[in-house]
């Protein structure tokens, strides 16, 4: 139970001031369960926060300065990827018949014993997730809706792609687990969503993507690896059309990682859950030149929690927007059929 005494404390030792008066100290008793949530509630208030950006932020400057990568292998012979590819549909898709849900978001509340209570919550972070996505959007001048076709890859359970289908004509949604997908089907159907053609990849040689304006991806591409995620960007990026974004979030730094493709092979039969793995910032920013794309922004997420993994999120365009009218403002395409 928390203490009056324990919310006047964290106000001191954490904010360094007083309360502003009993009824705070009282409303912040009850809702803190315990201890460990008062003081997460503290630590994360916008008061604190701001007080503190300076020595957070000099500290993350220094490490990030100093950070080394070591060995990452971030392309392998076609025989080997098809090799890793077919271990990570298969894991994924076991774990889309055993835990659906909780494969998407790693929350307790999101296991299969709990998720029939909190299914509404969990669909409505997709709904966040969009409203996000669309403000960005707007932030660069784009418009949030009206795009001709969005590709999503690694739908999942249909989450955020049921949103997506209000902000473009046509969604083709990608991923690798029959279950995660025929779930996706049933909740885009219960949604009245007629717009999005559900695709499972299931051999790198099988992608095969429609030309697209729009590509949005989100904790998907951090499970597979770096040969692989690269290979998926460089398809991903393929398929824009001229003036066309992509607003993709991959891990580009994971500290103590590397990653070698016979050591990897030789060892996956033993790998049965989700793996974290990242694509060094500097393959990303090749594929992303190679791909004819400039970067109207890459900054650092919160998709990963460990302060030594970073996850980055990165807003491209590919080159030719002036062909869509100038103004770096977004038009509809046309020039290409759907996906069926």
């Amino acid at each position: 139970m928390v203490t009056h005494d324990d919310v006047r404390a964290a106000y001191r030792l954490i904010l360094g001031r007083e309360p502003e008066n009993e009824a705070v100290v009282a409303q912040a008793a009850a809702g803190a369960r315990d201890l460990a949530a008062l003081r997460a509630g503290f630590v994360a208030s916008p008061e604190f926060v701001h007080a503190n950006a300076r020595p957070i932020l000099l500290w993350m400057t220094r490490w990030a300065a100093s950070r080394r990568h070591g060995a990452i292998e971030t392309e392998c012979p076609p025989d080997q990827l098809a090799r890793v590819f077919a271990h990570i549909r298969d894991v994924w898709s076991r774990l889309g018949e055993v835990e659906p849900h909780f494969s998407v978001m790693s929350h307790g509340a999101y296991k299969p014993a709990n998720i029939g209570a909190t299914l509404p919550h969990f669909l409505a972070t997709g709904r966040v997730e969009a409203q996000e996505l669309a403000g960005e959007l707007a932030g660069h001048g784009l418009t949030p809706a009206g795009w001709r076709h969005c590709v999503e890859l690694g739908c999942g359970v249909g989450r955020v792609t049921r949103h997506l289908a209000g902000m473009a004509g046509q969604v083709t949604a990608l991923d690798v687990s029959p279950a995660h997908l025929a779930l996706a089907r049933d909740h885009l159907e219960r949604e009245g969503v007629g717009n999005v053609a559900l695709v499972r990849v299931a051999a790198p040689e099988a992608l095969d993507l429609p030309r697209c304006d729009l590509i949005y991806s989100r904790i998907v591409l951090q499970h597979n690896p770096p040969p692989v995620m690269l290979f998926l960007l460089r398809r991903l990026l393929a398929a824009l059309e001229p003036g066309g974004v992509a607003v993709i979030q991959l891990p580009v730094f994971i500290e103590g990682y590397s990653f070698a493709t016979a050591a990897y092979l030789a060892g996956m039969d033993r790998l049965d859950n989700q793996e974290l793995h990242a694509l060094p910032q500097q393959a990303v920013f090749r594929a992303v030149a190679e791909a004819g794309c400039d970067v109207l922004a890459c900054y650092r997420d919160n998709s990963l929690g460990n302060i030594k993994q970073v996850s980055n999120r990165f807003v491209l365009r590919r080159r030719g927007a002036e062909a869509q009218g100038g103004g770096g403002e977004h038009a509809p395409l046309s020039g290409s059929a759907p996906a069926g």
